[in-house]
Formats: C-alpha cells, structure tokens, sequence
C-alpha cells in the first residue's frame, strides 16, 4: 500500500485555504456587471450618452437611494442640482461591486467633474460581512481617485434603515466606519448624516422612508439639506449658513435669468410668448449682467436679475454694494421692493419697504454701512408678512408688503427673487434662501 506523505495531510488544508483565499475574494471588491437585466444595460449606456452631451461638475453616484432622485426626490433635486450640471449615477439595487464594474466601462471616461457624491453598501448587507462591505467602498473611493485624480469624493455613510435600530443597522455602521478610513480630509471627505432621517429614539419613521430604506420627498429634502454646507465648499461655491442653499455659484448665473414684464403682464401671455419674450430678456441680462471675481456686477443698463425659481414662504441672504447716489433694492415674490440706497442722501437707510402705502414703508433705524463696503440683508418672508436684518440689526418688522401692481389685491402667494437697479452700478455676492 502506498503511503501519502504526513506534511501533506498537515498543510493540505492550509495550502487549499491560502489558494481559496486567492481565488475568491470577497465579491465587493471584484467589479461585476448586470447587463442581463435589460433596463440596467440601458441605463448604463444612458449615463455613458449624457456625459458626452453635457458638462459634468457633480456626480450622484450609488445604488436605488441616489437613482431615487429622478423619482421621490425630483422636485428637491431640482432645487439643489439641476443647476450644478448633475449627473445621476445611482442604479437601483446596485452593491459596491456593480459600481466598479460601471467605472472600469466608461461612465467617468472623458470628464473631469469638480465633486462625486457617493454612498453605496447596503445593497451588500444580506450577502456581505461589515469588513467586506467597508473594504468595497474604499475599492469604489480609490478607483474614482484612480480614474479621476482632480475630482473630490464626498463619501456618505451608509443611510439607517429598519424601523428601529438592530444588527442591520450595526452592521452598516460599522462598514462605514471602516470606509471612513479612505478619507483625507482633502480629496476625500467623509460625512455621516444619518441621524437627521430619526427620531430621538432612534426609530426610523414612515414620515422619512416609508419603506425604511428609501426616503421620501422630505427625505430627500433632509439629505440634500444636510449636505448642502459641504458640497458647496467641496465645490468651491460660497458656502450657505445652515438649512439654507446657494442661489448664486460664485462662477455663472445659472438658477438666474432676465425680467420679462411684471406678474400682471406676464399672466397674460401665452406659453409661446412668455417663451420668446424670454429668450430676449436673457440675451439681455448676460450683456449687462457679469461674474466677476465671485461677484455678481451690474454694469448699470438692463432689467432686473430674477431668480429661475419662484418663492413663497423664505428666508433671503444676500450681500450687496453701492456707489454714491445709488438705488436698487430687492423684490420679494416679483414685487417691489426691500429698499437699497445712498444713506448719504437718504438718512433712514435701507431695508424699507418703499412702495408701501397703508403700512410702514421705513426702516426702524439706519444700518448702512459706509458707500463701497459690504452690506447684508437677511429677508424673512411669512405670508404677507416682511422683517428684515440689515448688518445683524433688525430694521423692519414682521410688516405687510403691500401688492404694488395690485393695489387692492394681497401680495402674490409666490413669485421671483429679483435685484432691482435703477440704472447705476452695483455689486451682489453671498447669495441664499432657506423655505420655509
């Protein structure tokens, strides 16, 4: 009878384990494809299209919780990244290993965007360990540094999910801590927000995620509120004060656009109209109306500036200056107006509301700062109601801003943001709104 060797039954199993080891590692970090399901090939190729059609400066990139921007959070994306050249890079059901796959088949080729938003890893809870789930995420983060060395990643923590808090949760906790690892504080950056999705007790609502896995229309309100600080920095936008977001990028007048008539001549006009007469308003306010060195610069010809969006209830920051004998001011829902002008010659100052008639249309006290320094306007909008902070110093309110196209008619429910001129050069910065 033949004898096998000892050593071999002593390191057999070993070598079989190291092999085993070699061969199969885990599936988080190997890239992986799930083009036999048709609408995610399409989707792929849909992305590989768009990045060649339009300019990228922010990627959302993950699995069904990103992809639900177009869906749940739609409206809210519109608000925050519709104007930041986004592009939506989240898949439904995805794991670490299906967005290697999509990196290494072209979705970031060719483009240098400013930022990459991702959060990925709970779709690898059932299958995955937390040490193989965080390792995943880190592969994601290096590739992306790998395919674009000029682009941040703002890496999320893994969101909660499950009503209440449980080995789930510990275990995608966990995977995000151990991903947090790959953060620099430079290219990467690390930001866990979970906790704005829950109560006190730790419970994860219906009011949030119905489901208790993907948030709802204020969820996405919650998530795009919480980031809003650091991607703004991240990319290299005037950076909001808390719960409020950027209406002017600091590079472009996207989110703006020209005056056309005023909301009564506006109703009247058909769609086609309104159309055309707008294309010509936004020729115009690009010819006069300038970014420079972060600054929004009226050259003193032209209409009024107006936000694209409109605004009921709101908060308004901005920063502004003039030169001597100058007169602007801010209209609120479309309508005239929270004064701005020379307090030289006007020794109430600004802040006012002008053009009101049957109630106070002074300020309180005057807050100006000396001609060509900055000043800032904190506008709070209720209802009929206006208050407004000049300087950090309250000079009007809680008043009503009378409907001056209307006079026997209340203040529109809504409308534009508008920065008024009256024909000399100013100056805005630091722009932002909170709604309410």
């Amino acid at each position: 009878m033949r004898v096998r060797p000892r050593w071999i039954s002593i390191f057999a199993p070993v070598v079989l384990l190291l092999y085993s080891g070699a061969l199969f590692a885990a599936s988080t970090v190997e890239p992986a494809d799930r083009l036999d399901q048709p609408w995610w090939a399409e989707r792929h190729e849909a992305v590989l299209k768009q990045i060649k059609e339009q300019p990228v400066d922010l990627i959302l990139m993950g699995d069904s919780i990103n992809h639900g921007w177009e869906g749940a959070g739609k409206e809210v994306f519109d608000k925050y990244y519709k104007n930041r050249n986004t592009v939506n890079m989240g898949f439904s059901g995805d794991r670490t290993e299906h967005v290697l796959w999509r990196l290494d088949h072209g979705e970031v080729d060719g483009i240098q965007p400013k930022v990459v938003s991702l959060m990925i890893g709970t779709n690898n809870c059932s299958a995955n360990t937390a040490e193989e789930i965080g390792e995943g995420i880190i592969a994601v983060v290096k590739k992306l540094r790998e395919k674009l060395p000029q682009t941040k990643v703002l890496l999320l923590a893994i969101f909660p999910r499950e009503e209440k808090p449980g080995e789930t949760r510990d275990k995608l906790a966990k995977a995000s801590e151990i991903a947090s690892a790959v953060a620099d504080g430079d290219m990467v950056h690390y930001l866990d927000i979970g906790s704005v999705f829950l109560s006190e007790d730790g419970t994860l609502t219906k009011e949030v995620m119905p489901d208790a896995l993907h948030p709802n229309a204020h969820g996405y309100a919650l998530w795009a509120a919480a980031v809003e600080q650091k991607l703004a920095e991240l990319l290299g936008e005037p950076v909001p004060p808390e719960g409020f977001r950027v209406l002017f990028n600091g590079k472009d007048l996207r989110g703006w656009k020209g005056l056309v008539g005023d909301p009564r001549s506006r109703a009247k006009m058909s769609e086609k109209v309104l159309a055309k007469r707008q294309e010509k308003a936004d020729a115009l306010m690009h010819e006069h109306w300038k970014v420079e060195d972060g600054v929004i610069v009226f050259d003193g010809k032209g209409e009024n500036l107006c936000t694209e969006r409109d605004y009921g209830d709101f908060e308004f920051i901005v920063d502004w200056k003039i030169q001597e004998k100058a007169d602007s001011g801010i209209y609120l829902r479309g309508s005239p107006q929270v004064q701005i002008w020379d307090a030289g010659l006007n020794p109430e100052g600004s802040g006012g509301l002008w053009n009101n008639q049957n109630n106070p249309n002074k300020p309180d006290k005057c807050a100006d700062k000396p001609l060509g320094e900055w000043n800032r306007f904190h506008i709070i909008m209720v209802g009929e109601k206006v208050s407004v902070y000049l300087n950090d110093e309250l000079v009007v309110n809680n008043v009503t801003l009378e409907n001056y196209w209307e006079r026997d008619k209340p203040i529109y429910p809504t409308g534009s943001i508008e920065l008024q001129n009256h024909g000399d050069k100013l100056w805005f910065k630091n722009i932002f709104v909170k709604e309410l």
